[in-house]
């Protein structure tokens, strides 16, 4: 299973978000980056090293993001910035926790992805609410 083959289409959702707020620019960026990661996704990525990338976007890649999005006052930019953290935080652990448990983690559990923010959610349906962005169940995906 080829661990980022979820992350365009949030990235993708993204870029819609941001063209309904007519936010043209930055909708450029979030398809950018899901094509980025859709040739990225084609390669062979074993957990540790995107457990790795992970870490690594946490300690350094969020704080130079929110530090520039706080110094223009974009409120939009550092919500997105935080959940984005939250979610990047979850995967990191979902990724550490099946590296020590394998597929057990995912026993008798589906895996719902939430096409607003990406948060991950395991079990047997949906949340009604997503406990990152507030979206209701409808916006989340069973991946299978």
């Amino acid at each position: 299973m080829n661990e980022l083959k979820a992350i365009p289409p949030i990235l993708t959702n993204l870029a819609k978000a941001a063209k309904k707020q007519q936010n043209t620019d930055e909708s450029q960026v979030f398809l950018t980056l899901a094509d980025l990661f859709s040739k990225t996704a084609k390669r062979d990525t074993n957990l540790e090293t995107i457990e790795g990338s992970l870490q690594e976007k946490l300690k350094t890649g969020y704080p130079v993001l929110q530090e520039q999005a706080a110094a223009i006052g974009d409120q939009g930019v550092l919500r997105t910035l935080t959940w984005g953290k939250k979610v990047t935080t979850i995967q990191k652990s979902l990724i550490h926790r099946h590296r020590k448990t394998g597929e057990a983690l995912l026993s008798g559990q589906d895996i719902y992805i939430c096409e607003a923010c990406g948060f991950i959610f395991l079990g047997e349906k949906s949340p009604d609410i997503c406990p990152i962005c507030k979206a209701p169940s409808k916006r989340f995906s069973k991946v299978n």
